[in-house]
């Protein structure tokens, strides 16, 4: 008994290490997320993109310590859409380790952390959508309510034990998830269509930046500053990802489990994603525009990277590749669809997170593998043989639930910030630009100092 003791203890151990460095690499996301978005923007407004960024994670730690984790894991007493948490301890997080053995190694801190970097991760997908012409007011205020309540209810839903539309909920009879359950692994859905829609509405209600579009409606490039920004974030992102994909497997020492192979070959699906979604999203900018287009590649990579999220445990690498070139039409299809809705999205949030992150969703219930399937009935992707309708049909419920949930919140806020008239700078201040306006001074010295006599 002491052995097999000793065996659990180390196990427990080891888990909790893996979950700590995967979120430390998810928690590097968000240097991924502040380089690329500080090098999209244009000069004028980088103190600004870059503040925000820090308040999603300073915020997000807060929130999701006070109220965001209880709402989305709760306790054994929650009903199907958020967590109650009447037993107190998933709010304001206070954990009695030193009554557990298997709790003394820390493994429930970790799992609070790993999902803390998730939350600040989603909140900043908005940013971008937002970017250059939000008050720094109305964007804490919706980051507060995003962060507590609009992200952890979707969280509850499709990853929580007792979820409606969870593959995780065992529970039978009136307390069964839909149809089985969903199945979004590490977040194509919960995180990036969530951030996405987020994003959409936002970018929607502010409306467009000053000069984004000419008296015919047509779209006028609005560069930002730095190509490299933009390359080293990306850069980032896909190295973080590898934690937020394969550290969603939460375990790798269980005993009796085949969770290090499913790591293992997550890092394999996630690399042929980006890998194709980079390459489909340069081809087709070239075919249209007959321009090699580096922000194309670097979108494409994070296209493909949130389109293989949902299934990266449960598809082959050719399926991987497939969801990949396919993501490339996914955010050139959104991108398109904006301008079509003259609706001006500097990160291109939507296209990016949104639209990949829906086809993402649907993906899986294409290509997951019969012997890969967790879903609650054994329900698998159509390409295989004796595939049933259901996962495909939970997957596309799941998709709607997202985005009228997360739509109609988002709009009621963002719609009640710009009613209250803090939701958008004045357009003398949108001009000169935020650095100069509201942070200080710019956040480059560019002066030329005086020539030495």
């Amino acid at each position: 008994m002491a052995l097999a003791d000793d065996v659990a203890s180390l196990a427990a151990k080891g888990d909790t290490f893996f979950l700590v460095w995967a979120g430390c690499l998810v928690f590097f996301m968000q240097c991924g997320f502040a380089m690329l978005e500080a090098g999209t923007v244009r000069a004028k407004n980088t103190k600004n993109i870059l503040i925000k960024n820090l308040l999603d994670a300073c915020i997000g730690g807060i929130m999701w310590y006070l109220v965001g984790f209880g709402i989305a894991f709760g306790d054994d007493t929650d009903n199907g859409f958020l967590g109650s948490g009447t037993g107190g301890k998933a709010y304001a997080i206070h954990i009695e380790d030193w009554r557990s053995s298997y709790t003394a190694e820390g493994t429930d801190w970790a799992f609070w952390f790993f999902q803390f970097t998730f939350a600040a991760a989603t909140a900043t997908i908005i940013s971008g959508g937002v970017a250059e012409r939000c008050t720094l007011t109305g964007y804490v205020i919706y980051s507060i309510a995003f962060t507590s309540f609009i992200y952890p209810v979707v969280v509850h839903m499709v990853w929580d034990s007792e979820g409606y539309f969870s593959a995780f909920n065992s529970g039978t009879g009136a307390a069964a998830p839909v149809l089985g359950g969903v199945m979004d692994f590490a977040g194509s859905g919960v995180v990036h269509l969530t951030g996405g829609i987020g994003a959409l509405a936002g970018a929607a209600l502010l409306g467009p930046r000053l000069g984004r579009f000419n008296a015919d409606g047509q779209a006028v490039p609005l560069p930002g500053h730095s190509a490299v920004l933009q390359v080293l974030g990306t850069f980032i992102l896909w190295l973080g990802w590898y934690g937020f994909n394969g550290g969603s497997t939460l375990s790798v020492f269980a005993l009796d489990t085949a969770y290090s192979r499913d790591l293992a070959r997550v890092c394999v699906t996630t690399t042929l994603g980006a890998a194709s979604g980079a390459l489909s999203s340069f081809a087709l900018v070239h075919f249209t525009s007959h321009i090699w287009d580096v922000t194309a590649v670097g979108n494409g990579v994070l296209a493909g990277l949130v389109s293989i999220t949902a299934g990266c445990v449960v598809v082959d690498p050719w399926a991987a590749i497939v969801i990949g070139v396919v993501a490339g039409f996914a955010y050139l299809g959104g991108v398109q669809l904006e301008r079509l809705l003259k609706i001006d999205d500097p990160l291109d949030a939507f296209p990016v997170h949104g639209a990949a992150g829906a086809w993402g969703v649907f993906a899986v219930g294409m290509f997951c593998r019969p012997e890969y399937s967790y879903n609650g009935l054994g329900s698998h992707g159509f390409v295989y043989p004796g595939a049933q309708p259901d996962l495909l049909g939970i997957q596309i419920v799941t998709f709607l639930i997202i985005t009228i949930w997360v739509g109609v919140c988002s709009t009621v806020i963002f719609g009640s910030l710009r009613l209250a008239g803090i939701l958008r700078v004045p357009a003398e201040v949108e001009e000169a630009g935020m650095d100069v306006s509201k942070h200080g001074g710019e956040a480059y010295d560019l002066s030329v100092p005086p020539a030495k006599a």
